[in-house]
């Protein structure tokens, strides 16, 4: 008996590998969120440590002006990050709805791998129902012989 071949397959092993890539993708991108969190965190740290120097203590003119010249640039630092966190944010929802799309098509196909097996499942108890149907047949209904 010939093996049946779902004829979608290669659609389907296309989209596992649309999936696999778009999982990656994702991962990814919320690794590099995640480092982009870190710095944000850093870069705050950094800039609660400079606040805290600056303010609690006394320092000549030009080493205050130097501290309120790296506070600043912390300031700014700070907002680029945040910036490029937010950036990093969006690429997680973009891979996150990239991935959803992704699992649903493969649903589908999934789906109609599903019903094709049911199909050939129904198919092959039809004809083991009719193989023992002729057997039982041939057997036990033939004419008796004198």
């Amino acid at each position: 008996m010939k093996h049946p071949r779902f004829s979608l397959q290669a659609v389907l092993d296309l989209r596992v590998q649309a999936k696999d890539k778009a999982a990656d993708a994702f991962a990814a991108a919320v690794r590099d969120r995640d480092a982009a969190a870190d710095r944000v965190a850093e870069a705050q740290h950094r800039l609660e440590e400079l606040t805290r120097m600056i303010s609690g203590e006394r320092f000549p003119a030009w080493v205050r002006e130097q501290g309120w010249n790296a506070l600043n640039a912390q300031r700014d630092l700070l907002k680029t990050l945040v910036l490029r966190l937010a950036q990093e944010e969006k690429k997680v929802d973009a891979r996150r709805e990239a991935l959803i799309a992704a699992d649903r098509e493969l649903k589908l196909v999934e789906k109609l791998r599903e019903r094709w097996l049911v199909q050939i499942r129904a198919g092959q108890a039809k004809a083991e129902e009719a193989r023992i149907d002729d057997f039982i047949n041939s057997r036990f209904l033939q004419p008796a012989n004198p």
